[in-house]
């Protein structure tokens, strides 16, 4: 189980909380999720193992979604060519049903 968490309260002048604002919104955050990772950076002392180890979790899970993105573009890349297909012989029919000489109809998509 995670460890029980209380709020804080943090004021800052208006530039600082524009400029956190703006950087939150460059790596699509919220500004209160960034707020929360530089206090725990801090709170880490700097300590380069601890940074080493949170870079290497940082890494592993975009290396996982890399792999995840991977599968689902290869996943919609079939379903497409499937979708394509479908269409095609939906077209046969549809002309077979009108009485109409189903020519066959290939298609060249060139990748």
């Amino acid at each position: 189980m995670a460890d029980a968490t209380r709020p804080l309260s943090v004021r800052l002048p208006e530039a600082d909380h524009a400029a956190l604002s703006n950087m939150a919104s460059r790596l699509s955050g919220t500004p209160s999720a960034l707020a929360r990772e530089l206090i725990r950076s801090g709170l880490a002392g700097n300590d380069p193992g601890a940074q080493a180890e949170r870079l290497l979790r940082i890494e592993r899970r975009l290396a996982a979604i890399s792999q995840d993105v991977a599968v689902i573009i290869q996943s919609t890349d079939r379903q497409a060519q499937s979708a394509g297909h479908i269409e095609t012989m939906f077209h046969q029919l549809l002309r077979a049903l009108a009485g109409d000489t189903v020519k066959e109809e290939t298609h060249h998509v060139r990748r």
